[in-house]
């Protein structure tokens, strides 16, 4: 199940510490068998980080945030079948977070805690959690629980529009065929959306030129590889203006990716 945020108050993605408007509404669409789209929020480096690399292992897209004011923002700009959400946040904490996500959704939100208390974990799921880890994490452990989970949300219903997620907030929408970096929109030209979502749908591999033009013009470069450079040169630069800084590597000699 997957579920659509959309805020009449469009929040700041890197926003000071502040309650979203009580009178903010998010609905709900549905969502098929996909990669699933999970928001990591853990503001320990190590653990955003080693989350990232076991859930992107098993195919899913990704974004990981070190705030609950980012992890309502990007909410409220995207949608995901799942959040990830750490008790112990600076600022808005882990529970005001799962509050707030509840008062306008039913997005499942795993609980992921230091302490683990059975005060603490009775709380959660009295505010709406579906399921609670303990650190340190055991990935294998983890990784069956949100499989679980999104077995169960995504049961009933299908979705209504796939999208992929890239670094520094980039969120592709295929049906809308619309990007946008945060909140802020990002207009690209049909090129542009075809590499970006190439280099999207293959993160973390390099794309040589070559295959670059095949995919997307029909033909090889036959060794003028300006045109690739040229949409690729503006790809970025768009990007980056919208917020996203230099996602686009450059792999000199070998080609293109997306990390």
């Amino acid at each position: 199940m997957t579920t659509q945020f959309q805020p009449t108050h469009q929040p700041t993605f890197r926003a000071p510490v502040r309650a979203v408007p009580s009178g903010t509404t998010w609905t709900r669409e549905p969502a098929t068998e996909a990669p699933a789209q999970i928001l990591v929020v853990d503001d320990e480096p190590i653990v955003r980080e080693t989350l990232l690399l076991a859930l992107q292992s098993s195919g899913d897209q990704v974004l990981a945030v070190d705030s609950g004011e980012s992890a309502l923002a990007i909410l409220g700009s995207g949608v995901f079948d799942l959040v990830i959400l750490d008790v112990g946040l600076p600022g808005i904490s882990g529970f005001e977070t799962l509050r707030q996500i509840r008062a306008r959704s039913d997005v499942p939100v795993m609980m992921v805690t230091a302490a683990g208390t059975l005060t603490e974990r009775v709380a959660g799921f009295d505010l709406g959690a579906d399921d609670y880890l303990v650190k340190p994490l055991e990935i294998p452990e983890m990784s069956r629980r949100v499989r679980a989970i999104l077995r169960r949300s995504r049961g009933a219903v299908g979705r209504v529009e796939d999208q992929l997620i890239g670094p520094d907030g980039i969120v592709m929408r295929l049906r809308s065929h619309s990007v946008s970096v945060g909140t802020e929109d990002v207009t690209l030209t049909p090129k542009e959306f075809a590499v970006l979502r190439l280099l999207l749908e293959r993160r973390g591999e390099v794309i040589n030129p070559d295959e670059l033009s095949v995919k997307i013009w029909g033909y090889e470069t036959f060794g003028s590889r300006n045109f690739v450079e040229a949409h690729v040169s503006r790809l970025r630069s768009k990007l980056s203006k919208a917020g996203a800084g230099d996602v686009v590597t450059t792999m000199r000699g070998v080609g293109y990716m997306i990390r």
